[in-house]
């Protein structure tokens, strides 16, 4: 029996509603955290605060989807946490990839620079391009700048003050991510994260690991290899139609299908091993759609193609025999299986056999190739 798949959402206390629907399609459970209240020092820190998503707990388990939000932990960081969070600002490597982030995505870059008027002038947007050009290769230390009591903090008038804004925000970011990790280690949680920075921050984390010990300390993270494969099969258009009553439906109704996509989820990222050397595993899930994902879908999609030009033939070879009406041709342009079964006198009963004939070598095709689960959410939304 497969283990349990349970993902650990740590961005935010709060989810994008695209994520949400890929959570509940893809993963068994679905774990949330409330806003930390972390503190540095005693001089900054975040505010605390509950969960939007509290309020729904109870209507998703009563639908049958296990869906459960933690308290988060507040005060000083100190300890374990606090050296986790000093070796990511020590990090050059780290700290690019949160800056190139940023950069690169508007949506890691609007978790860590919050929307709004930050006075004399300054705006979140003019902030992000003062933090943004800061070259940390000839800068002073992200963390020697951040324990530095006589740089002010979120002082964006001076270049040491933008840099203290990048490495106070990229402090923030890691202590999330560092208690996300000791909790998904402590409970078999998997991290789950719905922008890509995410997965680099990560990389450069497992990368250092690597170098210190010479081995890898962690295999990548399963909810980046399936959020990748439902990405790459199902179109943005499918999941933007979708509502969270048709997921979980969908959900409901396919269960099965959902167990063997699970199952062969955990074949692929068997295959991918631990994390590479250099800490960037994207290369390996690309490799992995490349040989195993795309091929797959070919190969369903072949199969399905021959079963219909197989059902289409038989019809002409026989159906239209037995009926001597050339009236039945018209209906092909336009043939479903409710017409099919519709078909009244020896033509229909022939076509209705056939039917279900292919109908089953369609549900035995669909039984076999695992990835079917979200090749068929298209057409599962529209039923």
């Amino acid at each position: 029996m497969r283990a349990k798949l349970s993902a650990l959402y740590y961005p935010d206390f709060w989810i994008e509603y695209k994520t949400l629907l890929k959570c509940i399609l893809l993963f068994d459970e679905i774990h949330f955290m409330d806003r930390p209240s972390f503190t540095f020092g005693g001089r900054y820190g975040m505010v605390g605060a509950e969960s939007p998503l509290r309020q729904h707990e109870e209507s998703f388990r009563k639908e049958g989807m296990p869906f459960y939000v933690h308290e988060a932990p507040g005060g000083v960081v100190v300890g374990e946490l606090l050296n986790e969070v000093e070796s990511d600002l020590r990090d050059t490597t780290f700290m690019s990839r949160f800056q190139d982030g940023l950069r690169l995505s508007p949506h890691f870059r609007k978790l860590h620079i919050q929307p709004g008027d930050y006075g004399n002038g300054e705006t979140h947007e003019t902030i992000f391009h003062k933090i943004a050009a800061i070259d940390l290769e000839h800068s002073r230390s992200a963390l020697e700048i951040f324990n530095d009591p006589l740089v002010r903090h979120m002082d964006p008038a001076t270049p040491e003050g933008c840099l203290k804004i990048l490495a106070s925000d990229a402090a923030f970011c890691s202590a999330k991510m560092n208690f996300a990790m000791r909790v998904g280690v402590q409970n078999g949680f998997s991290p789950l994260a719905d922008a890509s920075p995410y997965s680099d921050l990560l990389g450069a984390k497992y990368r250092r690991a690597i170098g210190a010990t010479g081995t890898a300390t962690r295999p990548i993270p399963t909810t980046d290899l399936s959020l990748a494969i439902l990405d790459e099969l199902v179109p943005d258009e499918a999941l933007n139609k979708m509502n969270i009553g048709d997921a979980i439906r969908y959900r409901k109704e396919s269960e099965f299908a959902r167990e063997a996509f699970l199952e062969h989820l955990l074949t692929l990222h068997a295959k991918l091993g631990d994390v590479p050397s250099d800490g960037n595993y994207a290369a390996s899930i690309e490799k992995i759609l490349a040989t195993e994902v795309r091929p797959a879908v070919v190969d369903f999609r072949n199969q399905l193609l021959t079963i219909h030009e197989k059902l289409f033939g038989r019809i002409v070879a026989g159906a239209l025999a037995v009926a001597s009406s050339s009236g039945l041709v018209q209906v092909f342009g336009d043939i479903t299986w409710q017409k099919l079964f519709s078909l009244v006198g020896a033509a229909g009963a022939y076509m209705a056999k056939e039917a279900i004939n292919a109908r089953a070598e369609e549900r035995a095709a669909r039984r076999e190739c695992a990835i079917s689960y979200l090749l068929d959410l298209e057409g599962a939304r529209k039923q």
